[in-house]
């Protein structure tokens, strides 16, 4: 077998962190990606609509129903739902949405960088429900520091104690809906902010600045966002201390004796060559749900789960129907680049904080989002009435106008009915057992998402908007993908399957890194509280081969 000193799999956004991180701390390290090699200048050229067979809309069916969340642009960087499946409960539905590339979800995420703040990591403190995490903010800021100042987060000091300032590039500009929506924040008391994205406005780390030519989600040819193929992994690789391993799917990790990882066994995508190799220590950096599914499928009843937990508290965060319509006094206005640049008006959450809104209906909190303007797709256009040169004039008048108001996210409560399971009857293409997802809202979900419903149809009215879509429907868990849980942290051994290092109880030379060792989900986007996990784990990593305890 090979022998690293680190196995690491998966090269999302903590996968790409750890790679970086410990190659050049002096670890030799085997970075496995169960999909295929990306380069960005001959992968994501940039089309016009005209110029691919759907014209940008695809076949909306076969993509939605094989792979999720994706569009015509980029669903080849999606899994095929068809080679790889997973299964729900009879009562239950998820979206899970997901990529097997290099660089994983970096490539086509939404970049909002959020720090989290003791509202969520002390929320049962404060309202009795749940657990708190075994860490508190001031243990996390220092490594939110390193990860921003890194990456790049473009941004504006907010002020505010659940909404954490850090350290910042300047804000991208608010366009000309998002400057009306600010002004309506005022008049009812809402904060509001530019969004933080993790999108460069100046030269970082030789990346250049965004050029605003709205296909972050398509791939950055450039690097001005941050992924791990523009930011994490040509560093790493420069140490010379990485083997990159792409196209090999992960089955197991490797024991040497009950409480010691040993290696990982992989699969070849191409050729169905089962190879192993050895390491001191075994890092997961998948995601949340495939780091769990493969620890569950590492050993009977789930490798490094005494506890019992493992697979339990999956959640998502509350998204839903947005409230759209039009603004005014925007109406024949001049058509401007308006989806171009990342972002939007971000309102954080003001609900139960110091008896504002929410108390006494719901527990916890959301933050809404809001934009408008001319986009790629004028999306109100097929529900227009009419047709011809008149129904023409309509959409242009009106295509500067679009404006709405969205859920960023709600805090999905964690719930112990709320699990994943290895499904005893289906596999994969590779034979590997997948997972069976069982999740659902709750009451105070419904509860939180109708309250946001409400506030954003005030924003709007506040706006001067005309409302046209108001009808309320909570999302199918998953559609957000900011799923979390399933691998949580804490102090009980005996009701957690990770240490506040992401260090499993367990195995002490196996780190689990990513969102599955939340222990809530808060309000806040999920990836930089992960990225700055997985920097502070690899620090405690570090000590231990330093003191020679791998």
């Amino acid at each position: 077998m090979e022998k690293y000193d680190v196995a690491i799999v998966g090269s999302g956004a903590c996968g790409g962190w750890a790679c970086m991180a410990l190659a050049q701390s002096g670890f030799k390290v085997a970075l496995l990606e169960a999909g295929s090699h990306i380069e960005p200048y001959r992968d994501f050229r940039h089309v016009w609509p005209y110029e691919i067979p759907f014209r940008g809309a695809g076949q909306p069916g076969l993509l939605r129903k094989y792979f999720k969340g994706s569009t015509e642009y980029n669903y080849r960087l999606m899994i095929d739902d068809r080679e790889n499946p997973y299964t729900t409960s009879p009562d239950t539905r998820f979206n899970w949405v997901r990529s097997r590339v290099l660089g994983g979800r970096t490539l086509h995420w939404s970049r909002a960088s959020d720090r989290m703040s003791d509202l969520e990591f002390k929320a049962a403190s404060r309202d009795g429900y749940g657990e708190d995490w075994p860490i508190s903010y001031a243990d996390l800021a220092p490594y939110y520091d390193q990860v921003e100042q890194f990456i790049g987060v473009s941004a504006a000091r907010a002020n505010l104690s659940q909404f954490p300032d850090g350290s910042f590039l300047p804000p991208m500009p608010l366009n000309c809906a998002e400057a009306i929506f600010q002004a309506a924040c005022s008049k009812v008391g809402f904060p509001a902010t530019p969004r933080r994205v993790a999108q460069l406005t100046r030269m970082l780390h030789n990346r250049p600045p965004c050029h605003y030519c709205g296909n972050c989600v398509n791939g950055c040819d450039v690097g001005a966002m941050f992924s791990t193929v523009s930011s994490t992994l040509p560093p790493a690789l420069k140490t010379g201390n990485v083997t990159l391993l792409c196209d090999s799917i992960a089955s197991h990790v490797l024991t040497d004796g009950d409480n010691h990882a040993s290696g990982i066994r992989y699969i070849e995508r191409h050729s169905n060559r089962v190879v192993e190799i050895e390491a001191r220590a075994v890092v997961l950096a998948g995601s949340s749900l495939e780091n769990t599914r493969l620890l569950l499928h590492s050993k009977k009843g789930g490798l490094a789960n005494s506890s019992g937990v493992l697979g339990q508290y999956l959640m998502d965060q509350v998204g839903g129907a947005a409230v759209t319509g039009f603004l005014p006094q925007l109406k024949g206005s001049a058509i401007r680049n308006d989806d171009g640049k990342a972002g939007g008006l971000y309102i954080p959450n003001f609900s139960n904080i110091g008896g504002r809104r929410g108390s006494g209906k719901f527990i916890r909190g959301y933050g809404m989002s809001a934009s408008g303007g001319a986009q790629m797709y004028p999306p109100f256009a097929a529900a227009l009435p009419g047709f011809g040169s008149s129904y023409k004039k309509q959409v242009k008048s009106l295509y500067p106008a679009f404006a709405r108001v969205w859920l960023s996210g709600g805090e999905m409560l964690a719930r112990k009915e709320n699990f994943v399971e290895l499904d005893p009857e289906v596999m994969d293409k590779l034979g590997i057992p997948v997972l069976r997802i069982h999740c659902s809202h709750c009451d105070n979900d419904r509860k939180l998402y109708e309250d946001y419903f409400a506030r954003a149809q005030e924003l709007m009215h506040a706006a001067g908007g005309e409302i046209v879509n108001a009808k309320p429907r909570i999302g199918v868990p998953g559609s957000l993908v900011h799923e979390v849980g399933t691998s949580r942290m804490g102090k009980d051994p005996r009701t957690s399957v990770l240490n506040s290092f992401c260090q499993s109880h367990d195995i002490p030379n196996l780190f689990v890194f990513g969102g599955g060792c939340f222990v809530t989900t808060g309000d806040k986007h999920p990836t930089l509280t992960m990225m700055a996990l997985t920097a502070r784990g690899c620090d405690r990593l570090k000590d231990l081969a330093a003191k020679q305890e791998l």
